[in-house]
């Protein structure tokens, strides 16, 4: 529409005309309400009129309009309280807002603009005014509510596509586990249970929803690079040889490089990489300390060395659950993050009941 007036009445359209989808909230006196009403209604704009502060509130957080006209001039702060309630809303916050005053003085100008509001008009604004500031104001709400729109289709993209790779990693995850299966049933039933303590103990670490689903999903590949290794070092009678150790230390540096490759989650390769690092530096391959140590791979850590104590292997005896829990928490608790064991410690009846449950035995 033109600023210009001759042309502005030619334009007028007529009564019940609708020209836009715009929905334009008035919380103003009945007479103001009018008044402006009168000056907007006959362009096609969707108007609702309210003259109580309360009701204004309500309606605003359950249905919020394309702009916002309020009155500065209701008694006891109900205008401001109106304003900082929008403005502090999340739903709200983003709302355009036109303010109308008596008349305008230094004083409320700031103080309406300090707590957000977009442009201001008084008595002396002229109608054709004020249709320009509500079109500015309609305009940038358009514009926020199309920005709106396109983050959350990105959102939803972004979900789908999220979504999409976890799919795909579980299938990558159920395919390595099954391999690993097949090449050591040992390891196998070993990696299952190793998933289920390293759950538990994220958990009572309360690391965070996602966090913790991807450490279930992911613990049972810490050992997933023993795929590579000889099957004469694996099945060894015996204590390995130094060689023989090294070339079994190599499992965490294949697993890594094989998640690697199936483009898997960070978690799941820190997991395969650094589960056999120790908090004092002791461990393998990298030698890594203390926070160095990601988070995920310091629980397997745990979970990992418990179960291989109480498990019976060719080359050793089953160790009493009790005595493996004093043997980690006291002759090797320094290669372990202190939350990580007292972690264990509250949650180990339950730990313990993993390994009756999966397995079926205890150590003798």
């Amino acid at each position: 529409m033109s600023d210009n007036g001759e042309q502005d009445r030619r334009q007028t359209p007529s009564p019940g005309h609708i020209l836009s989808t715009f929905r334009l909230l008035i919380v103003a006196e009945r007479h103001l309400g009018t008044k402006l009403t009168g000056i907007l209604s006959p362009f096609g704009y969707h108007v609702t009129c309210i003259d109580d502060p309360n009701v204004a509130r309500q309606t605003i957080g359950l249905m919020p309009p394309d702009l916002l006209i309020l009155s500065g001039n209701f008694p006891k702060e109900e205008s401001w309280n109106i304003l900082r309630a929008v403005r502090t809303d999340r739903i709200t916050q983003q709302l355009p807002v036109l303010m109308f005053f008596h008349s305008i003085d230094s004083e409320n100008e700031v103080r309406a603009f300090q707590y957000g509001v977009d442009e201001i008009v008084d008595s002396s604004s002229q109608d054709i005014a004020i249709r320009a500031r509500v079109r500015v104001l309609l305009r940038i709400s358009a514009y926020r509510r199309r920005i709106e729109n396109e983050k959350r289709r990105l959102e939803l993209r972004v979900q789908e596509r999220t979504k999409e790779l976890m799919e795909i990693t579980f299938s990558t995850v159920a395919a390595l586990e099954k391999a690993a299966e097949f090449s050591d049933h040992e390891t196998g039933q070993h990696m299952n249970r190793v998933a289920e303590y390293s759950c538990v103990l994220a958990r009572e670490l309360d690391l965070g929803s996602e966090l913790i689903e991807k450490i279930r999903v992911y613990a049972p590949l810490h050992d997933v690079g023993k795929v590579g290794i000889s099957h004469d070092i694996l099945k060894k009678e015996g204590i390995l040889s130094a060689d023989e150790f090294e070339e079994m230390k190599r499992h965490t540096v294949l697993g890594y490089e094989l998640l690697k490759a199936a483009r898997a989650d960070p978690v799941a390769c820190n997991i395969a990489l650094c589960h056999h690092e120790r908090f004092d530096g002791s461990g393998y391959p990298n030698h890594l300390q203390a926070n160095e140590i990601p988070i995920e791979a310091r629980i397997v850590s745990v979970a990992d060395v418990f179960d291989a104590l109480i498990t019976k292997r060719h080359y050793k005896q089953a160790m009493r659950p009790d005595m493996a829990f004093l043997c980690i928490t006291s002759e090797m608790k320094n290669h372990f993050d202190a939350n990580v064991l007292r972690a264990f410690a509250v949650r180990f009846d339950e730990i313990r009941d993993i390994w009756a449950r999966l397995d079926g035995t205890l150590g003798g």
